[in-house]
């Protein structure tokens, strides 16, 4: 096998998240006065908080007007979290981590989301076992597309960069990919209309299984 270590995005790849945080601003820009559209999400997804807050006043002009949006935002999408009963994962997630299990493959997850919202996911979704290496968001300084989160998550194995798979969904993570030296796939979000054209694509996990055999 010619990997070593596959390094997992997690939302809109693992978990079938992004259309409800999309969807979620749409609760919010009367009161706050804004317009969000899919270009805008374009510009936003797979970038860790510091960095979506720096977009954020940008757009709204106040520090203090964005921290209590993102307070509204993350209540309202907690509540999601704590109430959802039907499962999130993505076609072909759990076959695919069996595989890497069966394969000896290792297996890290590197997101831009925080670390207390990964792991309430992992968990609830029963997949936290399949994983030797969590990395978020909030333990980066350089968000998507730099390449920093993955290069990290790929130094806590002692692997070369050719050893290496990562698995991504958004645009920023595709160029943050490319700058990593590692390889990739990239898995359209199927919540969403295709956006970008990638090098190396697979439509789905389950397919990542067999281009890996």
């Amino acid at each position: 096998m010619k990997y070593k270590l596959i390094i997992f995005d997690m939302d809109g790849l693992m978990f079938d998240t992004e259309l409800m945080y999309y969807r979620s601003w749409f609760e919010f820009t009367e009161k706050y006065d804004f317009n969000f559209d899919q270009k805008m999400r374009t510009k936003l997804v797979g970038k860790n908080e510091e960095a979506i807050r720096n977009e954020l006043i940008k757009m709204l002009g106040s520090e203090e007007k964005v921290k209590m949006l993102r307070k509204d935002l993350n209540a309202y999408r907690n509540n999601y979290f704590k109430t959802y009963s039907t499962s999130l994962k993505k076609e072909g997630l759990q076959e695919l981590l069996e595989f890497a299990k069966d394969e000896n493959i290792k297996c890290a997850l590197a997101s831009s989301s925080d670390r207390e919202k990964i792991e309430f996911l992992v968990d609830k979704e029963n997949i936290r076992d399949y994983f030797d290496c969590i990395i978020s968001g909030d333990e980066v300084e350089r968000s998507k597309p730099d390449p920093e989160i993955f290069i990290k998550a790929k130094e806590k194995f002692n692997i070369k960069d050719k050893e290496a798979l990562i698995l991504e969904d958004s645009y920023n993570g595709y160029l943050a990919c490319k700058r990593s030296k590692m390889d990739y796939l990239i898995i359209h979000d199927s919540s969403f209309d295709k956006y970008f054209e990638a090098d190396r694509e697979a439509k789905n996990l389950r397919e990542v299984i067999e281009l890996l055999k």
